[in-house]
């Protein structure tokens, strides 16, 4: 007796379903019932690859070899299915068979399956990510963070004495910020707040508000804290903002947590053992041997580049009068300002005495439009302020594509800067 439909049947009922694929072009010509009722009786013929996702997800198949069982998830059905798959040859042509099981209702877990493995595969990815990123910079991971955890802003603080350093990173428009403020009693406890739960803005340091406000948080804001340490002596904390999409299952998963830990403390040890070498002491911008550097290996070789000469006026003027503690705030305002619109791309340099340097790599002309406006824009918040200290800066900046002579745009810069310092000389003040 020949068992064969029945066979065929009892698979396709109660088992799953098969489909026969010709290898190569990917047409289908086989399926059974169970395939037909969910694509149409007409899917013979068809291009498996337009119809079945899952086929990236195979593994490599040869003629000859022993039957491969391997799992997918249909995320959007909330299924998870087996699959057994084989090579075979028949009339000189080869064809991959594919049996098809739904075991979802069988896992037997007490979470639901498809969420449990559809969040496995993106917590293996995000952590596959932060990983490959142990040697960028902090600016690489705060991108990585909006994205996984479905929010809007991040922000990373980090203790450089008695300094306390703020990038802040906005999804919207990929804009990176840089502040620095005093560390103090208040502001510490940015380091040590509750991170069971939502922190209001309100809970935090006056100094540490006012950063947030000024970089697009609103007055009720909330956020949470993803995780902070302590390494080197260095304490730090990374916070997101609080947003109505936001995954806060992700946030309580340990192991991605101690993932982040990893990236961010990793980068601490190798930053303190280069950080006074390569920053200037007063400001913290980067020094000029740190131009110099960079200059060697990436500012010769970029797709397109822009330099801003900057040159602060009166600093002896202010020196004279006031001694040199006035000057060296009025150093660390123009500093401040700069230091805003800095990130991975834009670096911020104090060459030495009243001179500054941004180099901005592998922008645009209209983004580097935007980074000066940013940064005239925070230049006159920063004098808004009633301290007595005014800081004016002369600017000269140009732009060029693949092609340029480095030192002949920085030559040009610095012309550029000096015609800006003319035209905001006062009648009778000296050019300096």
């Amino acid at each position: 007796m020949d068992f064969k439909d029945e066979i065929v049947q009892f698979v396709s009922d109660k088992i799953g379903g098969i489909v026969i694929i010709a290898s190569g072009s990917d047409e289908i010509v086989y399926a059974d019932s169970y395939f037909t009722d969910k694509y149409g009786t007409n899917i013979v013929g068809m291009d498996a690859s337009d119809l079945f996702l899952w086929l990236d997800d195979c593994p490599s198949l040869n003629v000859g070899e022993n039957v491969v069982e391997w799992e997918n998830i249909d995320t959007d059905a909330k299924k998870y299915y087996k699959f057994q798959s084989a090579m075979f040859e028949k009339e000189d042509r080869n064809y991959v068979i594919h049996m098809i099981s739904d075991i979802t209702e069988y896992m037997g877990l007490n979470r639901d399956i498809t969420q449990y493995m559809a969040f496995f595969q993106k917590l293996s990815a995000f952590q596959t990510a932060v990983l490959e990123k142990l040697s960028d910079t902090y600016y690489e991971l705060l991108p990585l963070l909006t994205d996984n955890f479905k929010t809007s802003k991040a922000y990373y603080f980090i203790q450089r004495d008695d300094k306390v350093d703020i990038i802040t990173y906005t999804k919207m428009g990929n804009i990176y910020s840089n502040d620095r403020i005093e560390m103090n009693e208040e502001v510490a406890n940015v380091f040590s707040m509750d991170a069971s739960d939502e922190i209001l803005i309100d809970s935090f340091a006056g100094e540490v508000k006012e950063v947030m406000l000024l970089n697009g948080s609103g007055r009720d804001s909330k956020f949470r804290k993803l995780c902070d340490g302590s390494v080197s002596d260095q304490k730090y904390a990374v916070y997101l903002n609080v947003w109505p999409s936001m995954n806060l299952d992700l946030m309580k998963e340990k192991m991605l947590l101690g993932v982040i830990k990893l990236y961010v403390e990793n980068g601490i040890i190798k930053d303190k053992l280069i950080y006074n070498s390569e920053h200037d002491g007063l400001t913290g911008l980067y020094n000029k041997a740190k131009f110099l550097a960079m200059k060697e290996t990436e500012y010769t070789r970029l797709d397109s580049i822009g330099i801003f000469n900057l040159d602060v006026n009166n600093l002896k003027k202010l020196n004279d009068q006031f001694g040199h503690e006035a000057g060296d705030k009025l150093l660390i305002k123009a500093a401040n300002s700069i230091r805003k619109v800095t990130n991975n791309k834009v670096h911020g340099y104090r060459m030495g005495g009243d001179e500054f340097l941004l180099i901005a790599c592998n922008v645009t002309k209209d983004e580097l439009d935007s980074i000066r406006m940013r940064w005239e824009k925070e230049l006159a918040r920063l004098n808004s302020v009633d301290d007595g200290i005014h800081c004016e800066i002369a600017v000269g900046v140009v732009f060029w594509e693949i092609g340029y002579d480095f030192d002949a745009l920085m030559k040009e810069a610095d012309a550029r800067m000096y015609e800006d310092k003319k035209a905001k000389k006062k009648p009778g003040e000296e050019i300096r």
